[in-house]
């Protein structure tokens, strides 16, 4: 196999799983699917050998998946190697909401990715910031920004998609949190058998 038709199928599947966890974000209208009794409004993935344009041929990802393992995931921002400052100020939000503070905690997080732009638990304390202020638009966004910079870990991604939930249910979206909190719970079901 050449290395450009294998770094296709891996990309394609790439495409395939990215579009299955995006079907509950992204929803396209006259187009529905059913998965678990809940209904999503997503895009049909493509049939296998299908040439997809700008891809390839889409080969579909084998439907058994790799065991999850947490052992190389941090559960806690204090188990990274964020920066002091960034802890501190991580710190000083969380003291800041448990007092009811929330948007003094909200702009110590934005200082936080100020310094590390790229750190999930840093965005994830912000989608929370986000839900004390009753702002779920800024929250779910913040939770998503998190879940594609956690790199799969399933602590932060659990976390995420409570998140992510409590913001639909907030706007009015019952079946888009169920399909959130179900996803939550797939994940916590997975480490508690871990």
């Amino acid at each position: 196999m050449s290395l450009r038709s294998s770094g296709l199928r891996r990309m394609a599947a790439a495409m395939a799983v990215a579009g299955a966890l995006l079907s509950g974000c992204a929803t396209e209208e006259g187009q529905s699917s059913s998965t678990g009794g809940v209904t999503t409004n997503a895009p049909p993935l493509p049939s296998p050998g299908t040439t997809v344009p700008g891809v390839g041929t889409y080969i579909p990802p084998t439907a058994t998946q790799p065991p999850l393992t947490t052992q190389s995931y941090p559960h806690t921002i204090q188990d990274t190697n964020a920066s002091k400052a960034v802890l501190s100020l991580y710190k000083q939000a969380q003291d800041a909401r448990a007092a009811g503070h929330a948007d003094q905690a909200e702009a110590l997080l934005e200082r936080a990715l100020h310094i590390e732009s790229r750190n999930p638990f840093v965005w994830q304390a912000l989608a929370g910031a986000h839900m004390d202020l009753n702002q779920p638009d800024q929250a779910e966004s913040a939770a998503q920004k998190s879940t594609s910079l956690a790199r799969g870990n399933p602590y932060i991604e659990a976390g995420n998609w409570r998140l992510i939930a409590s913001a639909r249910q907030a706007r009015g979206d019952a079946g888009g949190a169920m399909q959130a909190q179900a996803r939550a719970d797939e994940i916590a079901r997975a480490l508690s058998t871990n």
